[in-house]
């Protein structure tokens, strides 16, 4: 598995930087099992896995990945791909490809042939170190610069996510009640993409919750805990209505709620999904935007219709009231500058 953002253009997606051959995706499946085995987040494995991906890119010709076999027998391209990768990337993202390689020498290295230990030590010899400033890192340097590598997308509020609903269902098809549906729950719930994809009509329940909510929920697996998180109104509408297309009858659907098409119990894949978004961002006439962008406008959206910090996190499911405040950085920025430009206006 690999994550992907939320919306790309065509000529970065990975069939044009070339797949990864057969061998490679069964270790990128051990390496991940293994990563899930030691306690690592779903997140982190998928981030890891596409920084893997890309090691092995820079490893081989423009369009001819090299496989991770032979990218990782010789320690000393891997570590030139770390120091001197073709495209710019951010500070992040090297420390990040590093880690995964390190991982990866430790986790699948020994299914390869590969002694571990002396990989490492020899990948260790390889990169530039200064002297670290703290005691849990060595000072190993690696290619990246500081800042964002990212265009910043839109700041969006309640009615330009009701804009990306509308939109993603003007397709027309069998599939337009579906595609609104999952549009409506990726703008307006804290569902992450690859948990929306993942739901079955069977976690899905009208309850009252802890916070006095009422109304449709859906029970989903985050951090390794169990949660029941709400669908307000525009997302339990939608959902509503992709529940009659299924099933005219009034009956209660079972199996996956986005599927690939009607009759079968195949879930629509992460990249489908993505590609239903660009689509409907595209169509609503809004620039790209990134989950993130879609979880601060439900947040911002939340907070207009009244609920506190503390509401919006146990809606959006986060872990601290902090993290509301980071989505809405952006919103009260912007709202400032209004009230600002009124004033001058009066």
């Amino acid at each position: 598995m690999r994550q992907l953002s939320f919306f790309v253009d065509g000529e970065s997606s990975s069939e044009g930087r070339g797949r990864l051959d057969a061998e490679s995706e069964r270790l990128l499946r051990a390496f991940g099992e293994g990563r899930l085995h030691e306690g690592a987040s779903r997140r982190s494995v998928l981030r890891e896995t596409s920084q893997l991906r890309s090691i092995a890119r820079e490893c081989g010709s423009p369009g001819r990945p090299l496989p991770l076999a032979a990218a990782f027998g010789d320690v000393a391209l891997v570590g030139r791909a770390l120091r001197e990768p073709r495209a710019p990337i951010s500070r992040s993202t090297g420390r990040t490809r590093l880690r995964a390689t390190q991982r990866f020498l430790r986790i699948v290295g020994p299914r390869i042939g590969r002694d571990a230990a002396s990989d490492l030590a020899a990948l260790d010899a390889l990169l530039p170190a200064r002297p670290a400033s703290c005691w849990h890192s060595t000072g190993t340097l690696v290619a990246g610069e500081a800042g964002r590598r990212r265009r910043r997308g839109p700041t969006l509020d309640g009615a330009d996510l009701r804009r990306i609903v509308d939109a993603a269902g003007n397709g027309g098809g069998a599939s337009a009640v579906r595609d609104r549906a999952l549009a409506a729950v990726l703008c307006f719930s804290g569902l992450r993409i690859e948990e929306a994809v993942a739901l079955r009509w069977e976690d899905l329940e009208t309850r009252l919750t802890p916070t006095g909510y009422y109304g449709l929920t859906a029970a989903i697996e985050r951090r390794g805990r169990q949660l029941r998180l709400p669908l307000p109104g525009p997302s339990a509408d939608a959902l509503e209505a992709l529940r009659e297309s299924v099933d005219p009858a009034g009956g209660e659907p079972s199996g996956g709620v986005f599927r690939t098409s009607r009759g079968q119990d195949r879930p629509l894949g992460y990249r489908a999904a993505r590609n239903v978004l660009v689509e409907a961002c595209r169509r609503a006439g809004l620039p790209p935007a990134e989950s993130s962008e879609l979880r601060a406008g439900c947040a911002h959206w939340l907070r207009a219709q009244g609920l506190s910090e503390h509401e919006v996190r146990s809606v959006l499911g986060l872990a601290r009231v902090r993290s509301v405040d980071r989505l809405l950085a952006r919103h009260g920025a912007l709202d400032a500058q209004r009230r600002v430009r009124e004033q001058f206006a009066g």
